[in-house]
């Protein structure tokens, strides 16, 4: 999963009320709130200049723990109870204008991307009106076709809807703690019961974090249980300022510097390949929640720097700022890479416009949207009005994203008087995947994925990463008429190469290596008749191929699968952008690796293994087009479509009818 599109959402909590807050208004939070977007928003724009910027989300959690947890401990104490039908109100006057103006206005906006999949962006919206989209993505995140989190203009919803998962949550249980405080120990101070609250649920929640963050960092990312601590470490900074009588300026502001100092080293140091959350953000997490804690002290520094009047403006607008700058930068990166600028990445200038746009964007809502629902009397003066308008803001929300996901753009012409759904092209995709017999990162177990003549004396096994099921349907097909037996033996991103892997965001990749030995050995034991071979073109060295090739020609004769292409962009992208199958054209030589896999020669190999290789069939005469034999070549950028596949049947026909006889 890439880390591109992962930060948090700005804390949503607006200025204290006085009803709740005696000691006033925090000015310097309102300053750390801007440096924090200002970071998250540098790093989507231009990630290399700061890799650890979504660090962001740690600080942003940290916040809104400190803010409604500091709002209902003094309520708590100063009314034994919380308003939870008053403290909802609230949440959805900050939040839910300026979140589904910015909803809607993407679901309009998208229709004008033609890079943008309507559809898909619809049943996303659906996520992020219900505020469940960080477990939407958790489940994408895992699945190794999973749409490109660069191209996903609402990926930033997903923090959104941690925090409102948490403001549902949290205050149900301080209020179940006030509850028991008045019952069963009235002389108990409700600051102190809350802290060993927080205390044993932050410890909790960390420990799952970090376990759940070796095991599968894409979940351990999303989930809500796995971020609660960083939440609850901002409680808990609430709970021990608000026992604190006084604090020393000189303290607070060589404390104040060095959690400064902490959070510029992590977005600097931390980066996509560090495992996260996980202890690497145990250091910003902490920093942030010292830097509330002593930070109001009066005169101390940097406080007085965060409380300029510049960061307070920017951290006011922080929450609209956050909104729209992602969905313009994914959308000024589309327009970019379709006038042909490199794909996928927001260039320079058009970077820089979407951000400016977005400020402005941020500031028109902050000033017309904002703050008219969150000031407004007529809300404030009735709580059934208020959660009316709730309910029809998340309807609209919704009703966006249905409409999107029923009727947006879908179609695309394949030149040959048919049409096709986008859908269904990025779902031409071979029974494994449904089947689950391509194993995804964290599986190491399979079931026995038998195909072809199931009954049949002899046996061929496709043994790879992804990239062997680009030959599925055909070697498939060509074993149903030929009376062999397939095994499938794939799993994603693990190549069939005896060398230390790892996973694309950088982490170790043990569960590939305990899946690839438990292979070999089902090999050794049941001595197929021949193995078929493939794998991702990728950077491991050739002897470590090597290794492989003989290990597998001691078990059976192999056949090593020349490595397909990889497309600039998908077919179905491409055929919606232009509406004409005849421009969605690629030579074979510009898209071709010099490395392709394997990159040993078939004078290097050893006895009983020889190199396949199709791509002729794939781009004849040197040209890869998206429409080929009358199919579309590949449901992304380098899986070979189900549909195309089963046209390569001839090729593995041959292959096995010799061996056969």
């Amino acid at each position: 999963m890439s880390r591109t599109l992962a930060s948090a959402a700005p804390a949503t909590t607006p200025r204290a009320d006085p009803r709740h807050d005696a000691a006033g208004f925090r000015p310097d939070i309102e300053g750390l709130r801007a440096l924090c977007v200002g970071a998250v928003v540098a790093f989507h724009a231009f990630p290399a200049m700061l890799p650890g910027g979504f660090i962001g989300v740690d600080v942003f959690f940290v916040i809104s723990g400190f803010l409604i947890t500091q709002l209902l401990v003094r309520e708590i104490e100063a009314t034994g109870r919380i308003d939870l039908v008053d403290f909802w109100a609230r949440r959805i006057r900050r939040i839910l204008p300026a979140a589904t103006l910015v909803l809607c206005a993407t679901a309009v906006m998208a229709l004008f991307v033609s890079a943008i999949d309507a559809r898909l962006i619809g049943r996303h919206i659906i996520a992020a009106a219900l505020f469940y989209y960080n477990w939407r993505q958790a489940g994408e995140a895992v699945d190794y076709l999973a749409q490109d989190d660069r191209d996903n203009p609402l990926l930033h919803y997903w923090s959104l809807a941690v925090e409102e998962q948490f403001y549902l949550v949290w205050p149900l249980l301080l209020a179940g703690t006030a509850l028991w405080l008045k019952r069963c120990a009235p002389r108990q101070p409700a600051g102190a019961a809350i802290g060993i609250v927080v205390g044993v649920i932050a410890v909790a929640s960390l420990t799952y974090c970090v376990a759940v963050t070796w095991a599968n960092p894409a979940l351990a990312f999303f989930d809500t249980f796995a971020r609660a601590w960083q939440l609850l470490a901002g409680a808990m900074a609430a709970v021990a300022a608000n026992g604190m009588r006084s604090r020393r300026p000189g303290l607070s502001g060589a404390i104040g510097v060095a959690c400064v100092g902490v959070l510029i080293a992590s977005c600097l140091l931390i980066s996509e390949r560090t495992a996260y959350p996980g202890v690497a953000a145990v250091a910003p997490t902490l920093a942030a929640a010292l830097l509330l804690l002593f930070g109001g002290a009066p005169g101390a520094w940097p406080s007085a720097i965060l409380s300029a009047a510049p960061l307070r403006y920017v951290g006011r607008i922080s929450f609209s700022w956050y909104l729209w700058h992602w969905p313009l930068i994914v959308f000024a990166g589309m327009t970019a890479a379709g006038s042909g600028e490199a794909p996928g990445e927001a260039q320079s200038a058009p970077a820089l416009i979407a951000i400016a746009v977005s400020f402005s964007l941020a500031a028109a809502t902050y000033r017309f949207v904002e703050q008219p629902f969150r000031h407004s009397v007529a809300l404030k003066a009735s709580r059934r009005k208020t959660y009316a308008v709730g309910a029809l803001l998340i309807a609209a929300g919704a009703a966006s994203g249905v409409a999107m996901r029923a009727f947006g753009p879908d179609t695309v012409a394949l030149g040959n008087g048919t049409f096709m759904s986008l859908t269904a092209i990025k779902q031409d995709r071979p029974v494994i995947y449904s089947d689950r017999c391509l194993l995804r990162f964290e599986d190491v177990s399979y079931s026995p994925c038998v195909y072809g003549a199931a009954a049949g004396t002899r046996t061929v096994v496709l043994f790879g990463d992804s990239h062997a099921g680009n030959w599925f349907s055909a070697i498939d097909t060509a074993a149903r008429k030929q009376g062999w037996r397939l095994l499938v033996r794939i799993k994603a991103s693990c190549r069939p190469i005896e060398a230390e892997q790892i996973r694309g965001n950088g982490q170790p990749y043990p569960e590939c290596e305990a899946w690839r030995s438990r292979v070999m050995a089902e090999l050794i034991a049941t001595k197929p008749d021949l193995i078929v071979v493939s794998s991702m073109t990728n950077p491991l060295p050739a002897a470590s191929e090597q290794v492989t090739f003989r290990w597998l020609a001691g078990i059976a004769p192999t056949v090593v699968m020349r490595d397909t292409p990889v497309l600039p962009e998908t077919p179905g992208d491409c055929l919606k952008r232009t509406s004409n199958a005849g421009d969605c054209v690629w030579r074979f030589e510009d898209l071709r690796s010099p490395n392709s896999y394997p990159k040993s020669k078939s004078a290097d190999l050893p006895a009983g293994v020889s190199i396949l290789d199709v791509n002729p069939r794939i781009c004849p005469n040197g040209v890869c087009r998206a429409i080929t034999d009358g199919r579309v070549l590949m449901s992304d950028k380098h899986h070979l479509s189900d549909s195309f596949s089963r046209t390569l049947a001839g090729e593995f026909e041959r292959l096995l009818a010799p061996a056969g006889k």
